[in-house]
């Protein structure tokens, strides 16, 4: 894409030009002169194409006042001369007014009977033309226009490379009055276009906040899509206001052209890269082909704009420029054709992409791309510009119902988990014997930490801890699966209780469990067996357990037991995971030494310590403290 400044002309336009006379007597209709131009310049080099008394008969008349651009050309002087009449009752200083000099770069001079009256830019061999051409009002001296009579306007005009449109011939026209009425002439016509482009401005602004949401949108929502979609549209914004006055008025033609490319390059880049993402190319040497393409474009844009005074090499650099782009079409067109045919496509895209890229060839080639239906005046790269955003707002607009559809379902899933979680963490029982505290965090709305506590028929106690991989409603199900096996199994050995649960869980989970299943009889023998999980700690020092895989992983897994014995007043504590894997925001782990200094301390403390750490996953603290012997044979 080559950003360009927005032009949308609609009804205030014509509504406003119909009524110029209304605004100040300069206005009013003034009579057709001819108008002969002559391509090249002055042989002799002393200006005498300007003198009222040279014979231009045999220079053509311009068609309609038409006179052509230079701007393609080797040669690219132009002569124009205009006999322009004086009005008769002239009350005030005279003074010389041209309008519509054309859009193309060009260093002019302005004569009138022979003498130089101004101009803009500098001529070769120091060539720096204007952007755009624009003429102020220029005082006259009072014996050079009488009264009446008729002045000879002459323009001398080298015309500079031009970016677009540069087949569009100019339609000089000149004005001899008073300078206070060709002053309030121009100050009606500035009023006047200002006006007419408000809906130019708007759509601006408009493309300005389009863009400035879609940043929003790609920083919390990410895909990368959305920023090159943002620089695509805040690209033209951004040459809307190179090429306004103020900022033409202070910069060199030469500097123009840089900021220019720089623009152009931004805009290349995110229209390459938005398609890459969005149309889900693969072809890693088409990408490079492409950006080597719009690379050799500015190159060649900004050399010819540094090479004004070699024909040759601006003619070559011409040629690469209008190469450029229908090489660089030649890559676009394919691509929007397959993702026109993909299924899935975002075919209004590819359309509206397709159809911009022809007014852009038009435009390079050198046609105009402004026609007027009626009395409305269009600007086709503005109405292709239009398609492009509407289509991208379209896809922008599906993708967020749909986010909003799976948002809701997933609500609605996280809720239906949340009941069954609620469901399978309860607080455990009140057993004789024994204090048992629990504390429970989870990292997300639904987490995949379980346990369990049971008492057994001869006074003592069974715990069942654990962690399901994964969140969700999935982990959810998983853990209600293991809770309802567990009251199906036959045994209270923790061996055999891992045994039975990764027979039951193999084969109809996705990922795996950790479990450690202790039992600890009234007397105090515990007969401990771990699947993974890590391992409890007694009175502040972990417990070397006999290890095991993990369950869900194996067909086939056997499950060591190992025997410990805890005293009346020592504590049991069982921790998941999330307490050891809990990080800092500097990336430090609360690690395996900071757990089991705080393994002594009550469930809460330690699962918030570790929240305060900094959570990462699930947390899960269950302490077991034996408090009477009820062994009788110790009492």
């Amino acid at each position: 894409m080559l950003p360009r400044t927005p032009g949308l002309v609609v009804l205030f336009t014509a509504l406003l030009a119909g009524s110029a006379g209304f605004v100040c007597p300069a206005q009013q209709a003034q009579p057709v002169v001819p108008v002969r131009y002559h391509l090249g310049d002055d042989p002799d080099g002393k200006l005498g194409w300007a003198d009222p008394s040279f014979d231009d008969s045999s220079w053509p008349v311009a068609k309609n006042g038409l006179v052509p651009s230079r701007s393609r050309d080797r040669d690219r002087f132009l002569w124009v001369r205009i006999r322009v009449p004086v009005p008769v009752n002239l009350n005030g200083p005279v003074a010389l007014h041209l309008d519509d000099l054309g859009i193309q770069p060009m260093a002019w001079q302005v004569f009138v009977n022979g003498q130089l009256i101004g101009g803009q830019g500098a001529f070769p061999p120091h060539a720096d033309p204007t952007v755009p051409p624009v003429s102020p009002v220029m005082t006259l001296p009072s014996s050079l226009a009488p009264p009446g009579s008729q002045a000879l306007v002459a323009l001398r005009e080298w015309h500079g490379p031009a970016r677009f449109e540069s087949r569009v011939p100019s339609h000089p026209v000149a004005q001899v009055n008073e300078a206070n009425v060709l002053g309030q002439t121009v100050r009606a016509d500035d009023a006047e276009a200002l006006v007419a482009d408000g809906p130019e401005y708007f759509l601006s602004a408009l493309l300005a906040l389009t863009g400035i949401a879609l940043i929003v949108f790609w920083r919390t929502a990410g895909g990368r899509e959305y920023l090159w979609a943002a620089i695509m549209l805040l690209s033209p914004l951004a040459n809307g206001i190179l090429s306004s006055g103020p900022i033409t008025a202070h910069l060199s033609f030469h500097a123009q052209t840089l900021a220019w490319a720089v623009d152009y390059s931004a805009g290349l880049i995110a229209e390459i890269e938005f398609m890459w993402a969005l149309f889900q190319l693969r072809s890693r040497w088409l990408r490079i082909l492409w950006h080597a393409i719009w690379v050799a474009f500015i190159l060649a844009y900004v050399a010819e704009a540094y090479s004004l005074e070699n024909p040759a090499f601006m003619h070559l650099c011409r040629i690469v420029i209008v190469a450029g782009i229908p090489a660089f079409d030649c890559i676009l067109f394919p691509i929007c054709i397959r993702e026109t045919f993909r299924p899935g496509g975002n075919r209004a895209i590819a359309a509206a992409q397709s159809l911009f890229e022809v007014i852009i060839l038009l435009e390079i080639f050198g046609y105009s791309v402004h026609i007027t239906l009626g009395l409305f005046p269009l600007d086709l790269f503005n109405v292709s510009l239009i398609f492009v955003d509407m289509a991208i707002a379209a896809m922008l607009f599906r993708r967020a119902w749909k986010a909003w559809k799976e948002s809701s379902s997933l609500r609605a899933e996280f809720e239906a988990a949340r009941e069954v979680q609620q469901q399978l963490v309860t607080a455990p029982p009140a057993i004789p014997g024994f204090r048992i505290e629990a504390a429970y965090r989870p990292a997300t709305q639904v987490g995949g930490d379980f346990f369990r506590v049971l008492p057994d028929d001869e006074g003592g106690v069974l715990v069942v801890a654990g962690d399901v991989s994964g969140k969700g409603l999935k982990a959810a199900l998983t853990v209600s699966a293991i809770i309802g096996a567990l009251r199906g199994c036959p045994s209270r050995s923790p061996g055999k209780i891992l045994h039975y649960l990764n027979h039951v869980l193999y084969g109809q989970i996705g990922g795996f469990v950790t479990c450690c299943v202790a039992r600890i009889a009234a007397d105090g023998a515990m007969t401990l067996a771990n699947a993974g999980n890590p391992a409890p700690y007694c009175n502040g020092e972990e417990l070397a357990v006999e290890p095991g895989l993990p369950l869900g992983m194996m067909a086939e897994a056997a499950y060591e037991e190992t025997r410990f014995e805890i005293r009346p007043g020592e504590r049991l504590t069982f921790v998941s995971d999330g307490v050891i894997e809990a990080t800092s925001a500097s990336g430090e782990l609360y690690g395996f030494e900071r757990t089991r200094a705080l393994s002594s301390q009550p469930a809460n403390a330690i699962a918030e310590a570790a929240r305060q750490f900094g959570q990462e996953d699930d947390i899960t603290v269950l302490s077991v403290i034996r408090t009477v012997d009820l062994n009788p044979a110790r009492a």
